[in-house]
């Protein structure tokens, strides 16, 4: 969620884990955001930057303010930032993980274009499964899992048009990329994306 400061088309932008483990999960994942922070985007090792502009500050800080109004908490983050010195006039949003709201809440449902992880909890595979499908959206996602076969079969059961298993990179020039739902239709790269450019033509002859 912090590369191109959260405003990526294919990042996770929720962690859907076990009901049991979720105040250890919000804790990973604070620990994890917070350590990244932000910095500048000229930087090598920097990994967030600032938003692209303040139009978009300002509609992640909304965000920020609605999900304080749906209940949730910040595990970290939850503020735009202002910096001094060659940084300063960027557009900088604090790497937040939110917790405490379902997947009805709208930082679920909706694209925030913004560093902003929201973390649910799940109550089994099948329940991930709904979750997870729960979106008008469905361009990527991620699974993973100790045991490969069951995060697999799970993942089969995702509609999204990439999904990483156990960290698996599906970006590729050889790899058809694109989604389902309202995340678009057709492929581009791989072979599918090549035959976007071609005109089937279809011949008929007498049985």
């Amino acid at each position: 969620m912090c590369i191109h400061a959260g405003q990526g088309c294919a990042l996770t932008t929720r962690l859907v884990v076990p009901r049991e483990k979720y105040d250890e999960a919000v804790q990973s994942a604070a620990d994890t955001m917070a350590a990244i922070g932000t910095a500048d985007p000229a930087d090598p090792s920097a990994i967030c930057g600032p938003v692209i502009s303040k139009v978009q500050r300002d509609r992640v800080e909304a965000y920020l303010r609605l999900a304080e109004e749906e209940g949730g908490t910040f595990a970290t983050g939850g503020r735009v930032q202002i910096k001094e010195g060659d940084l300063a006039g960027g557009f900088w949003v604090e790497p937040t993980v939110i917790a405490g709201l379902d997947n009805s809440s709208r930082l679920a449902q909706e694209e925030i274009f913004g560093p902003v992880l929201v973390v649910i909890p799940h109550d089994g595979d099948d329940d991930a499964v709904r979750i997870a499908n729960d979106s008008e959206f469905g361009l990527s996602g991620s699974v993973t899992g100790d045991d490969l076969e069951r995060a697999t079969a799970v993942a089969n059961r995702i509609r999204t048009g990439t999904i990483a298993v156990n960290g698996g990179v599906w970006f590729s020039p050889d790899a058809p990329f694109g989604g389902y739902k309202q995340s678009g239709l057709g492929r581009e790269m791989g072979v599918a994306g090549f035959e976007e450019y071609l005109e089937v033509k279809t011949l008929a002859f007498p049985a």
